[in-house]
């Protein structure tokens, strides 16, 4: 699997249980979410801006993809707080040409709510791990599919705040089919004809 297989895999609605442990404090938190991920057009005027922001010639986007979320954690004081609703688009660039390594521009972080680049490393063993180096946290995630409707995902956290998680994520609803994309890569990588469905 490469990571726009796994984007592809990943796409559509799911249910998301949440274990969090907070490590300084000694104490485990449970959640819920629904989450969405839709494939996103190359021509999508918001990937095209988020590449620009950082830096990154939009053509060399492998894929794109957008993601929402809603969710509520077990030690919430207002169940109807916003803080666990949002969204985050994503965005890989290749290194080097290497499909399976390479940056991940964030419209938004997880961990703190601004733009971001972090890296991405594509396993032989079909585990995605995602690392992401803010001023004060580091982060990191490993996602991987025991089959095409079930995502596991483990987390960690350190710096200011140390947390590990753990997620079992079942999927809710199949994804729309993306819509045809056109790019001068597309025609040269074998790659890249996975991008339009």
């Amino acid at each position: 699997m490469n990571i726009v297989e796994f984007f592809q895999q990943r796409a559509g609605s799911w249910i998301s249980h949440r274990t969090s442990h907070h490590l300084i404090i000694k104490k485990a938190e449970d959640g819920t979410s629904e989450i969405n991920l839709e494939m996103l057009s190359l021509l999508d005027p918001e990937v095209i801006e988020l590449c620009n922001q950082h830096g990154f010639d939009p053509e060399s986007a492998l894929c794109a993809a957008k993601v929402t979320w809603d969710g509520t954690m077990a030690w919430d004081t207002d169940k109807n707080d916003s803080k666990h609703k949002g969204f985050t688009i994503f965005v890989p660039i290749a290194n080097d040409g290497d499909i399976q390594q390479g940056k991940l521009l964030r419209h938004q972080g997880y961990a703190e709510k601004a733009p971001v680049v972090g890296r991405y490393v594509m396993g032989d063993d079909d585990v995605l791990s995602l690392i992401t180096e803010y001023e004060t946290l580091y982060s990191e995630e490993k996602f991987w599919f025991p089959n095409p409707d079930l995502c596991l995902r483990a987390g960690l956290t350190t710096g200011l705040s140390n947390v590990s998680s753990f997620c079992t994520e079942i999927r809710k609803a199949p994804p729309n089919p993306p819509e045809q994309t056109e790019s001068p890569i597309a025609q040269t990588t074998e790659y890249f004809s996975l991008f339009g469905g």
